[in-house]
């Protein structure tokens, strides 16, 4: 099978699984056992900063740490990426700043869990990664 026609395949499963895997999420934004999230000023400033650069069309996901401290998030400047699955690096960046388990509260524009803003300015730690864009080759090798 030609690479264009492997690429082409790939990218059709992914669409297909996609819904698939959004219907997992909660769409009613499910409190954490613990309550709400709440975020400081400093956090809610990072996940505003994730809200302008996802908008409605563009894939992203926005990680924070359970206390409301740290956060982590990444997007994609397309709307295809290089990354199945964009609250796995997210994930991974909260954690590595924060040094605790954090939860997405975000995947794209669509809210996951509930949280509420502290108005406090607790210190924390905030991180972002943008993901590489898709590439497609269009020769045949």
């Amino acid at each position: 099978m030609p690479h264009v026609l492997k690429t082409a395949a790939a990218l059709i499963a992914l669409g297909l699984a996609a819904p698939l895997l959004g219907a997992c999420a909660n769409p009613d934004a499910a409190a954490p056992p613990g309550g709400p999230i709440a975020l400081t000023q400093q956090t809610d400033a990072a996940f505003a900063a994730y809200l302008r650069k996802v908008r409605v069309t563009r894939p992203g996901a926005f990680a924070v740490s359970p206390d409301g401290r740290n956060s982590f998030y990444t997007w994609c400047e397309d709307t295809v990426c290089a990354v199945s699955n964009y609250s796995i690096p997210a994930l991974r960046g909260c954690r590595s700043i924060s040094g605790t388990p954090c939860v997405v509260l975000h995947v794209r524009n669509d809210q996951r869990l509930a949280f509420t803003r502290t108005g406090g300015d607790a210190p924390g730690r905030h991180g972002s990664e943008e993901q590489r864009p898709l590439e497609y080759d269009v020769h045949d090798r």
